[in-house]
């Protein structure tokens, strides 16, 4: 029998682009991994799914529903083998929201294995009867040697486009900031500038989406993420890897824990003088933390452990 025979089917639906490189990963393992783009609420989507999802030894959720009627309640009715939701962060919130109106899914609280994709987030679906483990996704951090640090200090920061996703963003600090600390530089992405509150700041750059990322991040010194609800964020270990500082609204080792205006205000201007003195040198503690702790080889190996332990 072949190992990928051996290895089984993993049906994975969610979010794209989790979804995409983790299907990737596990065939490269010798998995019958494919990823199917979610049907949401449309029946007629997850009519067109049930066959892929019947022959399915394991079915993985990145990121899910859990409210009772949700087309995965209905799923879980019929369906007897393995399935795994792993949580990533907002799905979180929409959770606790059903949780308040007493309309969480027993059958999605207790059939399928929980995995989170940040340590807080297991703590924060236990008032909901949910034993989750942590389970890091295998993020692409950097593993080349990372540019120095540009000659003048700049500051990325992130703002969705969309409002909904807005929501869980301290837009309010994002944009004071650039306006107050003149003498910074601030890129913020993806919001294009018409998104965004008139006037704006010189000294704040709108490019909207980014293809090349890489060039950004060896264009800047630090990036800002200030958000009230998280998982964890790809963007934060992107650029740890790479010897950026980060300041954050969660405690992550080597970055500054901040929020609100000053206390942010106050940690920019910090790294700001330092690099103006010529003693801010490439996040060296925060790139060995990232590349330890988020070593993609390590991680895909460690889920290629758990669906094989969950066929068995």
């Amino acid at each position: 029998m072949s190992e990928r025979r051996r290895r089984g089917r993993i049906a994975i639906l969610g979010l794209p682009y989790f979804g995409k490189m983790v299907a990737n990963l596990l065939a490269e393992r010798g998995w019958k991994a494919a990823f199917y783009a979610h049907p949401g609420r449309n029946p007629k989507g997850w009519a067109r799914l049930v066959l892929a999802l019947a022959r399915a030894d394991i079915v993985y959720l990145v990121s899910s529903r859990v409210d009772i009627g949700s087309p995965q309640d209905r799923f879980m009715r019929f369906r007897r083998r393995p399935v795994v939701i792993h949580w990533v962060g907002t799905d979180v919130l929409i959770a606790l929201d059903e949780h308040a109106r007493q309309n969480i899914s027993t059958r999605l609280v207790e059939a399928p294995a929980h995995w989170c994709d940040a340590p807080w987030l297991v703590d924060e679906l236990r008032p909901m009867g949910i034993r989750a483990e942590y389970v890091p996704l295998p993020i692409p951090v950097l593993e080349t040697e990372p540019a120095p640090l540009p000659e003048r200090f700049r500051v990325l920061m992130y703002l969705p486009v969309d409002a909904f996703d807005r929501e869980v963003f301290d837009m309010e600090t994002l944009l004071r900031l650039p306006v107050e600390l003149t003498e910074v530089e601030f890129i913020l992405i993806p919001s294009p500038a018409e998104s965004l509150p008139q006037p704006l700041p010189p000294n704040l750059r709108t490019p909207g989406w980014i293809s090349d990322m890489d060039a950004l991040y060896r264009d800047i010194s630090a990036i800002v993420r200030l958000v009230s609800h998280d998982g964890m964020s790809f963007m934060v270990l992107e650029a740890l890897s790479r010897g950026r500082h980060v300041v954050y609204t969660y405690p992550l080792p080597h970055v500054v824990q901040a929020s609100g205006f000053e206390a942010v205000a106050t940690a920019v201007r910090d790294l700001a003088a330092r690099q103006g003195a010529g003693t801010l040198a490439l996040n060296e503690e925060g790139r060995r933390y990232a590349l330890s702790h988020f070593d993609r080889e390590t991680l895909i190996n460690d889920l290629d452990f758990r669906f094989s332990k969950l066929l068995r």
